[in-house]
């Protein structure tokens, strides 16, 4: 009989009560009427939980036609947790601020920019969103995958599948006309975008979707004091009941809802977020950067000399509010990816009296540090810089959206961190383990396999995965670092199968349980 074996590491932590809520009343600044005019392409990102639109204008997780939330989550529930999302660039050009925006309004268009600084692509129909789902080689978007526009392919030469469903689009901000944003009406950057995005159906990532942005300079000029940005607004159902707030050691930024209900999900609702995975590079001569391009594929990339950026701020609008509300225009915006304030005022954290690029850094769940103290309405960006970015160099900036349910409000930020570690797991390990999983096809696995518990450490569950050439009766025992079995389970399986074990099921009182590892056999 073979067997299987995995060591569990089981933390518990204890949670601090919900915040009481209060609301603010300011006025919502964005459009509810936006329409995407042609020669826009619209498609929706659904394989698993998430079910969400991108543009090929920059913006995303907004419904195309009518202009309402587009993030919808779960997949088929009518539940949405976010409005509208997009990238913000800016950079300082021969003496002048360039700015190139997708939020509200955006100022990117289909296609490319050629070799004489032209935008091309915009009404050609091969400049349009490509949408390609695992297993499926007959579909029109796989028969003509744009290699040529930069999509990636794999060692055979074929679409690269790099998650069960994948996307690829190619934009510029290189049209003047395009330029009519309030907050930025610059002129162009000429910036082109690949960008791809992709999810999976495996267990642990089916709340979770990835994307891409290949930025490259396509213009004469080197991008001086260059910043790049994620923007959103999320609206997590209700709009008026949310907070905002960056767990700066995991790259987060998180929305999650300010009391312990919310119209639109109930009570318990979730919390939402962007994991930064890969950040731009930047110059660092003791310092050496290894990467995956594509991610998932064998290709490392070494550059010495460069180190991944980071984040460089945190920063949170109020809708019109004189100090804190969204910029106004092109000088306010690259301000505000500075981590200024709409008056040119820095953010200073109340706890710690220290200036700061971060705004609320605290942690909602223990209360401690510096935490919204109000709901409301609110949008933040996630920003990159300063970068010095030459012409024809390209840099790549990898996000992934995360959303998580617990037992409160609080406990869904706690779950939210859980599903942000396992992401960045999975992402160190270059997407193998989802990449060749049984579960990501419909493939038969042709050996026993045993995949890593999700969440580890847990509290107070854990889920185990594995796969089995042919179906039978798994049994599956845990003992403690002693050797004692604390349980033994049985169950009747298909050539795959998903085991849920509780704190509960080991009979043992929490209190009595720390930091302790657990071995699982599965026979």
């Amino acid at each position: 009989m073979k067997t299987r074996r995995i060591l569990i590491l089981i933390s518990l932590t204890m949670l601090a009560s919900a915040f009481v809520s209060t609301s603010l009343n300011n006025e919502r600044s964005h459009d509810e009427s936006h329409l995407y005019p042609a020669p826009v392409d619209s498609k929706k990102l659904d394989i698993n939980n998430i079910s969400t639109w991108f543009t090929n204008i920059g913006s995303f997780n907004r419904e195309p036609v009518t202009g309402n939330q587009g993030f919808e989550w779960p997949k088929g529930t009518n539940h949405f947790a976010r409005y509208v999302s997009g990238i913000w660039m800016a950079a300082r050009v021969d003496g002048d601020t360039l700015l190139c925006l997708a939020d509200f309004d955006e100022e990117f268009l289909p296609g490319y920019i050629d070799e004489t600084g032209t935008p091309q692509g915009l009404n050609d129909p091969a400049y349009r969103i490509y949408s390609i789902i695992r297993g499926d080689t007959l579909s029109p978007d796989y028969l003509n995958w744009p290699a040529n526009q930069g999509a990636y392919l794999n060692e055979m030469g074929k679409p690269f599948f790099l998650g069960t469903q994948t996307m690829f689009y190619s934009y510029t901000d290189g049209y003047p006309q395009a330029h009519s944003n309030n907050l930025g009406s610059t002129a162009p950057l000429k910036a082109v975008i690949l960008q791809t995005n992709w999810a999976y159906t495996n267990i642990g990532l089916q709340d979770v979707c990835f994307s891409e942005y290949k930025i490259v300079n396509r213009s004469n000029h080197l991008w001086e004091d260059c910043y790049i940005a994620i923007w959103t607004d999320d609206d997590l159902g209700d709009a008026w009941d949310d907070a905002i707030g960056i767990d700066s050691l995991r790259n987060l930024g998180i929305n999650y809802n300010f009391d312990n209900y919310d119209p639109q999900y109930g009570t318990n609702p979730p919390a939402v977020g962007f994991k930064v995975l890969r950040a731009p590079m930047m110059a660092s001569s003791q310092d050496t950067a290894r990467y995956f391009d594509p991610p998932g594929s064998p290709n490392l990339k070494i550059k010495p000399g460069f180190k991944e950026s980071g984040l460089y701020a945190f920063n949170v609008f109020y809708n019109s509010d004189p100090v804190t509300g969204d910029p106004g225009n092109y000088r306010q915006t690259y301000m505000s990816l500075q981590g200024l304030r709409r008056n040119r005022t820095p953010w200073v954290n109340p706890v710690t009296g220290q200036v700061t690029r971060f705004a609320y850094t605290g942690d909602p769940v223990t209360g401690l540090g510096w935490n919204p103290t109000s709901s409301g309405a609110q949008r933040f960006i996630m920003v990159f810089g300063s970068l010095d970015i030459l012409p024809n160099d390209t840099q790549s900036v990898i996000i992934a959206q995360v959303i998580a349910r617990g037992s409160s409000n609080l406990n869904s930020i706690t779950k939210l961190r859980e599903l942000s570690d396992h992401v960045q797991s999975i992402y160190d390990n270059n997407f193998q383990s989802v990449l060749s999983s049984g579960n990501n096809s419909s493939s038969v696995p042709n050996e026993f396999s045993l995949h890593q518990n999700y969440p580890n450490p847990f509290n107070p569950s854990t889920t185990i995965e594995y796969d089995l050439p042919t179906s039978g009766e798994v049994v599956i025992i845990i003992y403690d670092v002693s050797g004692r079995e604390v349980r033994r389970l049985m169950q009747a399986v298909n050539l795959l199968a998903i085991i849920n074990l509780s704190l509960m099921q080991m009979d043992y009182q929490a209190e009595h349980i720390c930091a302790r590892q657990y071995s699982a056999v599965i026979q």
